[in-house]
C-alpha cells in the first residue's frame, strides 16, 4: 500500500487491491474538507467489515432474500487528550424484512462478526469499549 500527500491535509492511498482512498482534514484543522478524515474511515471500516460478516452469514442461513433493508448507524466516544483515539463505540443493526423477522438468526449472525470474525472490531475492541444493538423495522 502507498499513500501520497495531495497538499493541505489531502491524502490519497493506494491500496493493494488497486483501490484509492482520499482522505482530508475538517476545514478548521487546515484541509479543506472534501473527503472523509482517517478516524471516519476507521468506523467505516469497522461497519464495512461487520456488515459483511453479518450478510455472509444471513446468507449461509438462507435469509439473505428475506431482507428488505439493512443498514447501521454508529456512534462514538474519542478521549479527551492525544491521540484522541476511541474509547466507546456503539453499533445499531437496522433490518427491515419482507415478512417475519428470523430474530434468532440475526442475533445469531451479529454476535459471530462481533465476538468471532470482524478484524476490524477485534483491534478496536483492545482500545474501545464496542457495543452494539439490533432494531427491526
Amino acid at each position: 500500500m502507498k499513500t501520497e500527500w495531495l497538499g493541505k491535509r489531502a491524502f490519497i492511498s493506494f491500496t493493494d487491491s488497486g483501490r484509492q482512498v482520499l482522505m482530508d482534514a475538517k476545514r478548521e484543522a487546515g484541509g479543506l474538507h472534501a473527503a472523509a478524515s482517517p478516524m471516519e474511515l476507521v468506523l467505516s471500516a469497522l461497519t464495512g467489515c461487520t456488515g459483511m460478516d453479518v450478510v455472509s452469514i444471513l446468507e449461509k442461513m438462507k435469509v439473505l432474500d428475506d431482507i428488505e433493508k439493512f443498514s447501521m448507524e454508529v456512534s462514538s466516544e474519542r478521549s479527551q487528550d492525544h491521540p484522541k483515539v476511541y474509547t466507546k463505540i456503539h453499533l445499531k443493526y437496522i433490518f427491515k424484512f419482507k415478512g417475519e423477522a428470523p430474530v434468532d438468526k440475526v442475533e445469531k449472525a451479529v454476535n459471530l462478526s462481533q465476538e468471532k470474525y470482524c478484524s476490524v472490531a477485534g483491534m478496536l475492541k483492545k482500545a474501545a469499549e464496542i457495543t452494539y444493538e439490533i432494531v427491526y423495522e
